[in-house]
């Protein structure tokens, strides 16, 4: 995983990283952690959103209660302008959201954000970008959501 998610920052790599996943699936296909890492890729991305739908789904299907898979989801759902389906899975993603990495719970909170926004929820969407920071202060991308 620490391989093949290295390479998620650097588009030359997306591709790289891809094969190194779907590799992994060919001899591992019920990997959470892998079906889980390759639909986020896609969602993130903004391609494959129906595979990505595909693979997080399964990834959730063997690890219903993983707040990470959660998002995954939701944010493939918000990818694909399914706002109801996103905001239902990041709801269940809050419920569920440990006490993990700042980093990690940050970015849960910042996709619920984008999802309440687009529903024009603001008030709730401005709730948990500040959640963002207080999580990760540095956050500048989350920052400049909050400026009027």
């Amino acid at each position: 995983y620490e391989q093949a998610s290295r390479h998620l920052g650097h588009e030359k790599y997306f591709m790289r990283a891809v094969e190194t996943f779907e590799s992994l699936l060919e001899i591992a296909p019920n990997d959470s952690y892998a079906l889980n890492y390759l639909g986020y890729m896609y969602a993130d991305k903004g391609t494959q959103l129906e595979e990505a739908v595909e693979l997080l789904s399964r990834a959730i299907s063997l690890d219903p209660d993983n707040s990470a898979f959660l998002d995954s989801l939701g944010w493939a759902y918000f990818r694909l302008g399914e706002l109801e389906q996103a905001e239902h899975y990041l709801h269940r993603a809050l419920e569920l959201m440990g006490e993990d990495e700042p980093e990690a719970q940050a970015v849960i909170f910042d996709h619920a954000g984008d999802i309440s926004n687009a529903l024009g929820k603001d008030g709730e969407a401005r709730t948990h970008w500040q959640k963002v920071l207080e999580l990760v202060p540095d956050n500048e991308e989350v920052r400049l959501k909050l400026t009027p």
